[in-house]
């Protein structure tokens, strides 16, 4: 640079920059405003909720239109519709710049509308029946055909799951949570796609009922007229709506869960033996400490009783700070769908006289000064034969009990349902582990393999006199 004379008038410093020098300056400029211009495009276009939206949007409605144009649409009618009916909502969602939930409604179509085209749609599913009792219904999708409900029906977002008075049913979800549905209640499944991690998130919507979610290795979610329940991983949650006052109960039994308003707000951290209840509004109310079960006692785990006259069992439990009575439940259901036996008593112990045959389960919860009843204890089980084969002539029997085995059922991912059928009051084992026998003999266990590939499973039927039948299946766990 050269500075120019400085005995001009106005004694102002010029100076002189060279052409090729304004160029590199210009050039330089234009590339920082180019790399700025990128960079905003990335994260503030490309990344945005809208974006995302309006492209998820895009491929649904592409899916949607594929899945229309195929030569097996006919077949795939209902499918159609749930895509269609997703779709819509994701339109919706997207008008009132919930961009979001729209990204998530429209990946739910798109993956309905996809497996459809695919031909996997009885592959795809979000749960699956694993236990039935008494009459439970389901209805696919959006469909006013309310049928009876199958083991092996899959259960994908939008179906619907009915269960009558004394009937109770669990559904297994694809992350082995666990949901246990009382009588007298209806949900619906309603899994969605977190848009940030594209995982597919276990839960159900509540319309009235109870329901009982117990989780593995991932949270799980209820959500119902008021409130949202999110069941932490290795946790166990009961939650209750009451179908007059749409009012929500949630007690925890095993680990923490969290509990919100539906439509947003703070949420309310509860652990094992809390009791919190929200309204239809979403008004949450003061968290309750209740008493925890007491410790049972007797009768042994799996004891075995033989019917007689003057045959009774007797109860008993240890006493647990701050009850003053406790509530005893005996059932022939694992479930506790119907009761044999349900009885407040003040005592430490109660009497039942033994009239017929077959398993049966009870269970002992405290009872707090303000009569709040707490969590029930895990349930013991115990025999009743009428064979006589706890007596002294067992040691004449020497037939090994009869044991058929049906093929292993996959429920999803690397779960599995080993199922068949034994002699009446034999004991069943399944890889070491004891599964349920129903009165008829017929049991079944669920079974979850972590190795790709063969896996043996050893079934063991043991009768009363201690004779035993065992064999193996081969399960093929595919990647």
């Amino acid at each position: 640079m050269a500075r120019k004379n400085a005995a001009t008038s106005d004694n102002i410093d010029w100076y002189l920059i060279s052409i090729d020098r304004l160029k590199k300056i210009g050039l330089v400029v234009f590339l920082a405003l180019l790399a700025g211009g990128i960079w905003f495009y990335i994260s503030h276009e490309r990344g945005n909720p809208r974006t995302l939206a309006e492209g998820a949007i895009a491929d649904a409605r592409q899916a949607l239109n594929s899945l229309a144009s195929s030569k097996d649409f006919n077949a795939h009618r209902a499918e159609f519709d749930r895509a269609q009916k997703k779709l819509d909502d994701a339109s919706n969602l997207f008008s009132a710049k919930k961009y979001q939930e729209a990204q998530a409604a429209a990946f739910e179509s798109q993956t309905v509308s996809r497996t459809a085209v695919n031909g996997g749609g009885d592959q795809e599913n979000d749960a699956r029946f694993l236990t039935l009792e008494g009459d439970v219904e389901c209805q696919k999708g959006s469909s006013g055909d309310w049928l009876r409900a199958d083991l092996r029906t899959p259960l994908v977002n939008g179906d619907w799951v009915k269960t009558h008075d004394s009937a109770s049913a669990e559904l297994m979800f694809q992350n082995g949570s666990l949901y246990t549905i009382g009588p007298n209640a209806l949900l619906e499944i309603y899994s969605t796609i977190n848009a940030q991690t594209s995982r597919k998130t276990n839960s159900v919507q509540m319309k009235f009922g109870s329901v009982e979610v117990a989780t593995v290795n991932d949270q799980s979610t209820v959500r119902t007229p008021g409130s949202q329940v999110v069941v932490d991983s290795e946790s166990t949650t009961q939650v209750g709506v009451n179908k007059a006052d749409e009012q929500t109960s949630v007690m925890g039994v095993r680990g923490t869960a969290s509990v919100a308003p539906a439509a947003g707000g703070e949420a309310v951290k509860i652990a094992a033996g809390d009791k919190l209840n929200a309204t239809s509004a979403g008004s949450l109310g003061p968290v309750k400490k209740l008493l925890m079960p007491p410790a049972v006692t007797n009768p042994p785990d799996n004891q075995v009783f033989s019917i007689a006259v003057d045959t009774q069992i007797s109860f008993q439990w240890q006493a647990q700070p701050g009850a003053v009575a406790y509530q005893l439940q005996v059932s022939r259901s694992r479930l506790f769908s119907t009761l044999e036996i349900n009885s407040r008593r003040t005592k430490l112990e109660a009497t039942a006289k033994v009239e017929s045959e077959g398993i049966f389960y009870w269970r002992v919860a405290s009872i707090g000064p303000d009569g709040d009843l707490g969590p029930f204890s895990p349930f013991r089980r115990f025999r009743v034969s009428g064979s006589g084969k706890s007596t002294p002539t067992t040691a004449a029997d020497t037939q090994p009990p009869s044991l058929v085995l049906k093929a292993p059922f996959n429920i999803g991912g690397q779960f599995y349902i080993i199922e068949g059928q034994t002699e009446p009051g034999a004991t069943v084992f399944v890889n070491d582990e004891e599964a349920d026998v129903e009165t008829n003999g017929h049991f079944k266990k669920l079974v979850s393999f972590n190795k790709v590939g063969q896996n043996t499973v050893i079934v063991k039927a043991v009768d009363a006199a201690g004779n035993p039948t065992v064999k193996s299946q081969v399960v093929l766990v595919e990647e």
